[in-house]
């Protein structure tokens, strides 16, 4: 009877437990307090960036788990777990000033080395503080088991495909990227500088720039070209006005696969992409052409140019649409990302989730 009292009130610990989980989230930016993280009709919200997040909340909601930005808590004492993006000096100061518990937080790292250098340097250091830590980096993810992988999650709306495939092309490239620099070893943004000085030497306007930063007086990095177009409202739409579209992430990095070769394949343009080192154990490789297999930036045109209006072309879109629609999509989906997350905080209570 002891044993049976026993269980009884363990159970009943665990099922009040259940519905007390509250997480606090902490943003990469403070424009996303006040749960405008979650909310998906945000002005911020033009490629769906935060779609995922929404989706999150859901997700958890119907777990009995609340998740808020962590302004949204009058006591900090109510909070069970800490899901905080990057891992940043101010991010650690904020955690010390609060003395809040390490081992009721899980890091997220979404920012590579070129970005938030101070993260990765000292990694090893403050990483035996924590639980579960949150990356996309597969390396970190096969060698230790406190760290979940994740993908950025990207959902299309399949209804406009035709709508997006049957669009008259405008130009032979599109680079939409922002004007950045870095001084970190590994780093892409002058890879990406050298593409646009290519194309203006050319002197064909082949290439087509939109991105923030570009043309700026103002800029802290500055950077003028003839090539530039401005801003763009709606990445999907200017990425189906183009035959190809150059994706060039920041860094190459294992399993460090961002949004644009994904959505370059949804909306009818063909990737040109730099891959990441295990880019193919994720994305089939006909869906996308390989910087790395042209030995020439002279090269890689002259092909663009003779496969245009070409089954060849037409192969690429329709492999990368079949990708998009298969189950080896699945790592890449708002669902995926939600599961992983769900995964890491689990690790951080005693309480029983199941999907």
């Amino acid at each position: 009877m002891l044993q049976n009292a026993r269980k009884r009130r363990r159970d009943h610990n665990i099922e009040k437990i259940r519905q007390m989980i509250n997480i606090a989230y902490y943003p990469g930016y403070r424009v996303y307090l006040q749960n405008q993280g979650f909310n998906i009709n945000h002005p911020l919200n033009l490629t769906g960036n935060l779609d995922k997040w929404a989706a999150l909340k859901q997700f958890l909601e119907e777990r009995n788990i609340s998740i808020n930005t962590y302004d949204m808590y009058q006591d900090f004492k109510k909070i069970d777990i800490w899901l905080i993006e990057d891992a940043v000096p101010d991010r650690f100061k904020f955690l010390l000033k609060h003395c809040i518990n390490p081992r009721s937080i899980i890091f997220m790292l979404m920012e590579p080395p070129v970005v938030n250098p101070w993260g990765w340097r000292y990694l090893k250091y403050y990483s035996c503080l924590f639980k579960a830590i949150l990356t996309w980096n597969s390396e970190l993810t096969q060698k230790h088991k406190k760290f979940f992988h994740y993908h950025f999650p990207q959902r299309f709306d399949r209804s406009k495909h035709s709508y997006y495939n049957s669009k008259r092309k405008r130009n032979l490239c599109v680079m939409v990227h922002s004007n950045k620099l870095s001084s970190v070893p590994g780093e892409l943004y002058s890879f990406r500088r050298d593409i646009i000085r290519y194309f203006e030497k050319r002197g064909d306007s082949l290439l087509e720039l939109y991105g923030y930063g570009w043309n700026d007086e103002k800029s802290s990095t500055p950077f003028f070209t003839n090539l530039y177009k401005g801003t763009t409202p709606d990445k999907k739409e200017t990425f189906s006005e183009y035959y190809f579209t150059f994706c060039i992430d920041n860094s190459v990095v294992p399993g460090y696969i961002t949004y644009d070769p994904l959505i370059a394949m949804s909306t009818g343009s063909v990737p040109i992409y730099l891959p990441m080192p295990d880019s193919l154990k994720y994305i089939p490789g006909n869906t996308f052409i390989n910087i790395n297999d042209f030995s020439t930036l002279d090269e890689l045109v002259l092909y663009l140019q003779d496969i245009i209006n070409t089954n060849r072309y037409e192969e690429y879109r329709h492999n990368g649409w079949e990708f998009i629609n298969s189950e080896r999509y699945f790592p890449f989906t708002i669902e995926k990302f939600c599961e992983d997350i769900f995964k890491a905080i689990s690790i951080l209570t005693t309480t029983c989730f199941r999907f």
